[in-house]
């Protein structure tokens, strides 16, 4: 985000954002004007706030956001009534409001976390606005409360009705991209020659867009496109392509294992494998007979190894079984991707059952991290507060409300300092862009008409480089901070006295908040990729430790979440970090193998259950030292469990998945292991 090759170009898509977020803050002002509100500027500075260029992300947070505003307004009207008299007690009680709304809100990953920060600095901004004059609460805060859900209102109607850019068509280009992305990167999963460079690249890469792809499903059904009924289709479109990524990386871990071994790759697999890249490439629905030919084929094959007791021939069977998986899940996703582009809204009732209604939610936010930043917000409104109290600095008040709403903002960021530390640089151009303004140019202007057209270059200038990846934060800072301290209302007013106030609270706020965060948050990488893991490994206990089943879509989802958020903060690690070896593809894998395992051992066997407690035990030591490896006595226990159900599957042929889930998990915890003792050590025979 703060790398920046020189201005890049405008294109279409951001000159008509800009303009429509134009339009819906000139909309806002003058109906705030009209209003005789006593601050209008708040609507302009929201509508730039909530401005996306989708119509279905504006709309999916517009109600989350309106919601929050007015539950912030009314926790003012009771905490600041029974608290005025004691500023201390109040400063106390809106610290703790704020840290615990944002807290909240970083716990849920879905719109509804704007709700909870809404209600947690809009109390804040309200709150601190007048204390002198606790009469005129009331007043205030239903002025705040109006113009914020002014600008809310403004930027969706807007947004909806001129030229929507919809969702839907975004996402379907996306979904198609990423299906010709994934059989392209099958080609190197299924390649007989290893590329193991290649293919984590490929599996990070894939994980990492499909977990972009997260939020435009969630606006999808806000969208006004002809895609917003096809939800469900999507979403199963999304299981199945998530459940491609672990199931290609176990195949492609069978073939390096049988690389190694004396017998190498039985000579019929190449073939089919061959013949699965190709099927896959082509993409066509007409081409699912070849799919069922395919499956056909590699299941007669794992019969055909099933007899044999070699490591090799078990790792053979695996291989074949995973990759008939692999073909049905394409089927799948061919069969719903030609659902979604006919308009068609039935779903084969196959592939719902086999989502099912059960699963594990995506991974919320770390829950350590989202408290010590509520923690972090609490003390830095503290402190803000008793600089002002203290002081009794007339615009403190202001650094207050800033500190309140920086630490809110910035809190979801790995690294924040780096991009608090970029706003700070961008509130003093703001300053200085007011400045000129206020003092050389609006003393001159008379009239709303004559207001926007010397407001508008500056405006559109902001809005279309919002729309750009690399300049949009530091467009969005210079923009609302300008408004901010433009202090637009229906007469002029501003001195420099007030002016240069308001700027010194503006920047005090802002290094409030990099001292408070500096203190609390650590601002390198290792740090966020820490956390995730750990994340990570603590639901891979908790999966070990679990006697439920969960739904191998649901559950792929989430490990596959998991994997999208890590794989570009692991690839940012220098090759000196501790967390640069985690292999985070094999801990997904772990967790696929995990879940099959308690979904398979009807019979509760001790060994499994002596198994799951070692996994269990494990991960929970993981979670205390990073750098602790999987050691003999798990490797024990896999190839103790191996051989149970090795002895009774002749008996119980049902077991014979559960001994493919084995064989998984122990090359995904020691895959550079011989394999076990108990299996004759020949390799496979072609």
């Amino acid at each position: 985000m703060n790398e920046r090759r020189g201005i890049p170009p405008l294109g279409w898509n951001e000159i008509l954002f800009s303009l429509k977020t134009l339009l819906a803050a000139g909309l806002a002002l003058w109906i705030a004007f009209r209003l005789g509100l006593s601050r209008p500027y708040w609507s302009v500075v929201t509508v730039y706030v909530v401005a996306q260029p989708l119509a279905g992300a504006v709309t999916s947070k517009a109600l989350y956001r309106l919601m929050g505003t007015l539950t912030g307004a009314a926790v003012t009207l009771i905490i600041v009534p029974a608290l005025v008299n004691a500023p201390e007690l109040l400063a106390l009680g809106m610290a703790a409001w704020v840290g615990g709304c944002l807290a909240i809100s970083l716990l849920d990953r879905s719109p509804r976390s704007y709700f909870f920060m809404l209600a947690g600095y809009t109390a804040a901004i309200i709150g601190f606005t007048n204390l002198a004059d606790p009469t005129t609460l009331f007043d205030i805060a239903s002025s705040r409360a109006t113009e914020i859900s002014l600008g809310i209102v403004c930027a969706t109607v807007v947004s909806r009705l001129v030229l929507p850019r919809h969702a839907g068509p975004t996402l379907a280009e996306r979904m198609e991209g990423w299906l010709g992305d994934a059989a392209e990167w099958a080609g190197d999963a299924l390649s007989p020659v290893a590329d193991d460079g290649a293919i984590r690249r490929g599996a990070k890469r894939l994980a990492a867009d499909m977990a972009g792809m997260t939020g435009l499903i969630s606006s999808l059904p806000y969208d006004t496109s002809a895609l917003r009924h096809a939800r469900e289709q999507l979403g199963l479109l999304e299981l199945r392509m998530t459940a491609l990524i672990p199931l290609l990386l176990g195949v492609a871990d069978r073939l390096e294992a049988l690389r190694g071994l004396p017998g190498g790759i039985p000579e019929t697999l190449p073939r089919l494998l061959a013949g699965v890249v190709d099927w896959m490439g082509e993409g066509r629905l007409g081409t699912l007979r070849t799919g069922r030919h395919l499956r056909k084929e590699l299941r007669h094959l794992a019969v055909e190894f099933h007899g044999r007791g070699g490591w090799g021939d078990l790792l053979v069977r695996n291989l074949c079984l995973r990759l008939a998986e692999v073909v049905k899940v394409w089927e799948d996703c061919l069969i719903l991707r030609d659902a979604i582009a006919s308009g068609r809204e039935d779903v084969p009732r196959r592939l719902r059952l086999a989502s099912g209604s059960k699963g594990w939610p995506l991974p919320r936010f770390d829950a350590g991290l989202a408290w010590t930043s509520g923690f972090a917000a609490f003390v830095g409104i503290l402190l803000a507060s008793a600089i002002w109290l203290g002081t009794g600095w007339k615009d403190g008040n202001t650094g207050a409300q800033l500190t309140a709403i920086f630490c809110c903002i910035f809190a979801a960021f790995d690294a924040p300092l780096p991009l608090l530390r970029l706003h700070t640089g961008c509130v003093a151009a703001a300053a200085v862009i007011a400045a000129v303004y206020l003092f050389g140019i609006l003393p001159w202007v008379d009239g709303f008409a004559a207001l926007m057209v010397v407001l508008a270059p500056f405006l559109f200038l902001c809005g279309a480089f919002m729309a750009t990846p690399a300049w949009g934060f530091a467009a969005f800072a210079i923009c609302a901070n300008t408004t901010l301290f433009l202090a637009l209302e229906s007469s002029f007013a501003m001195d420099m006295a007030m002016f240069a106030n308001g700027a010194m609270a503006a920047l005090a706020g802002s290094a409030i908040a990099i001292v408070i965060l500096r203190l609390f948050r650590s601002a390198d990488a290792e740090d966020g990729a820490r956390r995730l893991l750990r994340t990570l490994w603590s639901d891979l206990a908790g999966l070990a430790s679990s006697g439920e089943s969960w739904r191998a879509h649901a559950l792929a989802r989430r490990m596959v979440d998991h994997l999208g958020h890590l794989a570009p903060r692991l690839l940012a690690l220098p090759a000196t970090s501790r967390m640069a070896g985690a292999d985070v593809l094999a801990d997904v894998r772990t967790g696929l193998n995990i879940a099959d395992i308690q979904r398979l051992q009807r019979d509760s066997l001790p060994e499994m259950r002596r198994l799951l407690e070692e996994l269990e035990y494990h991960f929970r030591a993981r979670l205390r030292d990073t750098a602790v490896r999987p050691g003999p006595s798990l490797l024990a226990r896999v190839d103790e469990a191996m051989r149970v159900v090795n002895d009774r599957q002749s008996n119980q042929p049902s077991l014979g998945r559960l001994l493919l889930a084995l064989t998984g998990l122990r090359r995904c915890l020691f895959p550079y292991s011989p394999g076990p003792a108990f299996l004759a050590t020949a390799e496979a025979v072609s």
